[in-house]
């Protein structure tokens, strides 16, 4: 054991067999593993992250350029079911559709018509930016 009586040497070697020791040096290593992930926590991920997002984000948009034209024909079903649906549900309850419906309904058809020309017209404007 280390003597701490005043005026007494200091005596820098544990003595063997101390249990605490194995304690503090695991309690020293948890306690720096802490802080360092703390810091990295603080301090690295908010710079990080937006390099990721933006990488991410990237490869995400690129998926979508190449599926464009499968998910144009799964929106054309949907607007064309969705149209047909509310055909049908028209002619059972024999009361007209809400403004708000036939609004949102024309917009998506809109919409999908834009994403149906968009290949045609999207040289023409990229053209137009540069």
């Amino acid at each position: 054991m280390t003597s701490l009586t005043p005026g007494a040497p200091l005596n820098a070697e544990p003595a063997k067999g101390d249990p605490n020791q194995k304690a503090v040096g695991v309690g020293s290593i948890v306690a720096t593993t802490g802080a360092v992930l703390g810091c990295a926590a603080c301090c690295v991920v908010p710079l990080a992250f937006p390099v990721l997002a933006l990488g991410a984000s990237g490869a995400v948009l690129a998926w979508f350029a190449g599926a464009n034209m499968w998910i144009t024909g799964v929106a054309f079903m949907i607007v064309l079911a969705a149209w047909g649906w509310l055909a049908w549900r028209t002619f059972r309850r024999g009361h007209p559709l809400a403004r708000s419906t036939v609004i949102m309904m024309a917009l998506s058809t809109l919409m999908l018509a834009l994403a149906l020309v968009w290949p045609r017209i999207e040289p023409a404007l990229m053209a137009m930016l540069r």
